[in-house]
């Protein structure tokens, strides 16, 4: 899927390709913990276990081209091409790949002077948490259904998270009834309050997305009994700020357990597409997150400043 030059540039950015179309990197926050022991918000707002988080996906690929995306979206493509690797050896291959990464960390001068991080190290090898979110659209892997099932069953992972864009409802009508599982928490990414907001920000590169996405958010009001369900909003300055309320009718449709609120962060490739004033103050993501607590009836209760985010719950 990948030409070589687009391979060369991702091993150099710290990802590990697996297969033909997987991939996997040590999350920013996996690192902090390894470092200084801090950990990331899923932790604090969900308790899973961030030194052990394995953040993949089974699908390089995606069909948006959002302004704030970090990744480097000139390796996605609008549809699947080419065969498609058994889940098993998939995740097996992540993990692998996560362990060499991960043991680099052994060599750093501050883990190898603090013994207890270095034995912290070696419990952090083998990964219980999978957030299958690293890049691209997971919806898309043909194959989704048995990941998640693999990932519990076989690999006998504690949670796992999945984040869609929502554009691939199919797929997550086949979860849970080609599979035994449910995802613990299962994501959906909402940055725009209407289709032309939806044009402009997402930049879809296959027609109808926007509908799909209404449709995924019906759907995922049906199956609140079976997995965690989260809309999370990327607040962006200048593009969806001053429209908290239009997020209303959304949420609404879906019924989430949780609504997440984050700010924007002027990282990655996301630089070559929006400037540093597109990123919202810690207190403009708190402002909107009680903006949509005022409307929804959904009530504010963690934040996690670190990350720029704010969660609710509804009541």
């Amino acid at each position: 899927m990948l030409t070589s030059l687009q391979k060369a540039k991702a091993f150099n950015q710290q990802y590990r390709l697996v297969g033909r179309h997987s991939a996997v990197k040590i999350c920013l926050w996996t690192k902090q913990c390894i470092r200084s022991g801090k950990v990331c918000y899923k932790q604090e707002f969900y308790g899973i276990h961030t030194g052990n988080c394995l953040e993949m996906t089974p699908a390089i690929l995606c069909n948006h081209r959002c302004l704030h995306c970090w990744r480097d979206t000139s390796l996605f493509a609008p549809k699947w091409e080419g065969g498609v690797d058994d889940p098993k050896e998939i995740i097996r291959g992540c993990i692998d790949a996560r362990r060499e990464l991960m043991i680099g960390f052994g060599g750093s001068e501050k883990v190898k002077a603090d013994k207890q991080k270095l034995a912290a190290l070696n419990t952090f090898l083998a990964p219980d948490h999978a957030a299958i979110s690293l890049t691209g659209e997971p919806c898309l892997y043909p194959r989704l259904p048995e990941l998640i099932d693999a990932l519990f069953d076989d690999f006998h992972f504690r949670t796992v998270f999945l984040v869609t864009n929502g554009t691939v409802p199919e797929m997550l009508k086949r979860i849970g009834t080609e599979s035994k599982h449910f995802p613990t928490n299962t994501y959906l990414s909402l940055q725009a309050y209407n289709f032309d907001s939806h044009k402009k920000l997402n930049h879809p590169v296959v027609l109808d997305t926007w509908n799909k996405i209404i449709e995924s958010l019906k759907y995922l009001s049906t199956v609140k009994d079976k997995t965690r369900t989260i809309v999370r909003i990327t607040v962006i300055n200048g593009h969806n700020m001053s429209h908290a309320r239009e997020f209303l009718p959304y949420v609404k449709l879906m019924k989430p357990h949780f609504i997440e609120v984050k700010g924007y962060g002027f990282l990655g490739m996301s630089r070559r597409r929006l400037k540093e004033e597109n990123v919202p103050s810690w207190e403009e993501v708190q402002g909107f997150a009680e903006e949509i607590a005022h409307v929804s009836g959904y009530k504010i209760t963690l934040q996690h400043e670190p990350s720029d985010i704010v969660q609710l719950r509804e009541k």
